[in-house]
């Protein structure tokens, strides 16, 4: 109870009392006396406390009860979570494969190094090649030049091509290479090598092109080489050459032969090498195939396992019978 409450109910009592005293004091007789009832001051006390009571627990419920304060409850909240997904575009990797194409090619000339050329042994040179591009696949860097027969003279046997070869342009292609240290005709045949791993070549049959060189100097002396026959009309400038004419070693042993002649205008040609050796051989099959004019290579590897002496020549019997010079060869096998 505050103090302003307990001050009200202290005055209620004094009135209490107050109230009490005048009526005794008008319960006087006249002429006498009256005796005043002896009251005990604890009822009076506890009816003015009673009274004071009374009061206050009206006003009490005349007033509103205090609301209790109330201990919050708490909800849980729901949390979502966010996720962001960062997703990074993806690079296609695009695989064409091309189909149908035709990998051809043809001689355009020897830009450095002239066939028969003559080097000293073991001196360095470069052979060029210019070639065209008549089939229908570009050459690419993953095509190459590839070493196949003959003498290598160098220890680079594969060149990837310098740069894309659409159909119809041309493209140099170089080697270096070094001369042998005995004296001789030598003969390098190379080709074209397809991502496929097909080797092809030029003109008709995918003939390898080469390089030539004639070695002079030192303790030998070169092979003999002789002219080409003139030919007739049509057929002209028939001619063969091996290298290493004369070798001895070990065997087996492979001779390289390279055979050329022109035509003056466009033929069916018929052609052979025809070789001898004192006993039987197995030589290529003879060849007819429609030409342009111009002229064209052939290139034969004839391997032989023990000792000869021998010759060849390339016979063309059509459109007109013409044969080549003879060249002959030996091989002293060790």
């Amino acid at each position: 109870m505050s103090t302003k409450r307990r001050s009200w109910a202290a005055s209620r009592a004094l009135a209490a009392l107050s109230i009490l005293a005048i009526w005794l004091a008008g319960c006087r007789g006249a002429g006498g006396q009256v005796t005043p009832t002896q009251l005990d001051p604890g009822v009076v006390l506890t009816a003015a406390a009673s009274t004071a009571s009374a009061r206050m627990t009206a006003q009490a419920a005349a007033q509103p009860s205090p609301t209790a304060s109330q201990t919050p409850t708490l909800s849980p909240t729901s949390i979502t979570p966010t996720v962001t997904l960062t997703i990074a575009p993806l690079s296609p990797t695009l695989t064409l494969t091309i189909t149908g194409g035709t990998d051809l090619a043809e001689f355009v000339t020897d830009v450095t190094v002239p066939d028969g050329s003559v080097f000293r042994p073991g001196e360095a040179f470069t052979k060029t090649w210019r070639l065209k591009n008549v089939g229908t696949s570009t050459w690419t860097p993953a095509y190459a030049l590839v070493f196949v027969s003959g003498t290598a003279m160098s220890n680079t046997t594969t060149v990837p091509l310098p740069n894309d070869v659409p159909p119809g342009q041309t493209v140099d292609l170089s080697i270096n290479l070094t001369a042998p240290d005995e004296p001789g005709n030598y003969f390098g045949f190379w080709m074209l090598r397809s991502p496929s791993q097909r080797n092809f070549g030029v003109g008709p049959g995918d003939q390898p092109f080469y390089v030539e060189i004639n070695v002079q100097g030192g303790s030998g002396s070169p092979a003999p080489t002789s002219p080409p026959v003139s030919g007739g009309v049509i057929v002209r400038d028939v001619s063969i050459a091996v290298d290493q004419a004369a070798f001895e070693g070990d065997c087996p042993h492979t001779f390289n032969f390279i055979a050329r002649f022109s035509l003056a205008r466009a033929a069916t040609v018929s052609y052979r090498l025809e070789a001898e050796t004192g006993f039987p051989l197995t030589l290529p099959e003879p060849v007819t195939t429609a030409l342009d004019a111009g002229t064209y290579t052939l290139s034969y590897a004839l391997e032989f396992s023990g000792s000869l002496n021998g010759w060849a020549r390339l016979h063309i019997t059509a459109p007109e019978d013409v044969a080549s010079n003879q060249v002959s060869f030996s091989l002293r096998c060790r």
